[in-house]
C-alpha cells in the first residue's frame, strides 16, 4: 500500500493587524466606555453625571455613552448585552431618524464597538474615574478650539455688538461648565 499523496498548499498569510484599531483600544474614550460597561449602577452613576454625552467627540462612541446613560437611569448595571438591547430601541441622538429604531448595520456596528471596549477595559473599577478625567479634557480643549473658530466665524457677520457678546457669553458658559466637569473629574481621580 502507498501513503497517501500529500498536498501542499501555501498558508495565507495572517491578518496585517490594523494599528489604528490597536491605538484606538487605548483611546481615553474607548477605555472609559469599556470600563462603564464593567461598573455596577452605583460606581457609573456618578461618572455619567460628570461626562456629558457630547463631551465625546466620535458618533459610535456617543451613541454607546447616551445608550449607557439610559441604562444606568433604568436601575440596571451597564453591561453590553442590556446597553446593545436599549440600541435596538433607541438611536443616536444625532440620527438622522431619530423616531425610527437603528437599522441592521448600525446594530452590528454597535455591538462590535461594545464588545471591543469591554474586552479591553484595563482594570476598570480603578481607572473608570481617571479616563473620564481624560475625556473632559479633551472635550474642553475641542470645545475651546471649536468656540475660537465660532467667534471667528460671527466677528465677519454683520452681527451686532449685543449678538457679539451673548455669543461670548454664552461661549464662556460652555466653557466654563466643561472646566467644571474636568476639575471635578480631575479631583475625583
Amino acid at each position: 500500500m502507498t501513503a497517501p499523496a500529500r498536498s501542499l498548499r501555501v498558508a495565507a498569510e495572517p491578518a496585517a493587524i490594523d494599528a489604528l484599531a490597536v491605538t484606538d483600544r487605548w483611546d481615553p474614550e474607548h477605555q472609559y466606555l469599556g470600563a462603564l460597561l464593567w461598573l455596577p449602577v452605583a460606581q457609573a452613576r456618578p461618572l455619567l453625571a460628570l461626562v456629558p454625552d457630547h463631551a465625546l467627540g466620535s458618533p459610535l462612541p456617543r451613541w454607546a455613552h447616551e445608550l449607557i446613560r439610559r441604562t444606568v437611569h433604568a436601575g440596571a448595571d451597564p453591561n453590553p448585552v442590556l446597553v446593545l438591547d436599549a440600541g435596538r430601541r433607541h438611536p443616536p441622538s444625532d440620527s438622522l431618524h431619530p423616531d425610527r429604531p437603528p437599522d441592521a448595520a448600525a446594530l452590528a456596528r454597535l455591538a462590535l464597538y461594545l464588545f471591543d471596549a469591554y474586552s479591553h477595559a484595563i482594570a476598570p473599577a480603578h481607572t473608570a474615574a481617571t479616563y473620564a478625567a481624560r475625556v473632559l479634557e479633551r472635550a474642553y480643549r475641542h470645545a475651546f478650539a471649536d468656540c475660537g473658530a465660532r467667534m471667528q466665524q460671527i466677528a465677519t457677520t454683520a452681527a451686532g455688538r449685543d449678538d457679539l457678546t451673548g455669543q461670548l457669553i454664552a461661549i464662556r458658559d460652555e466653557l466654563a461648565d466643561l472646566r467644571r466637569r474636568a476639575e471635578k473629574a480631575a479631583a475625583a481621580r
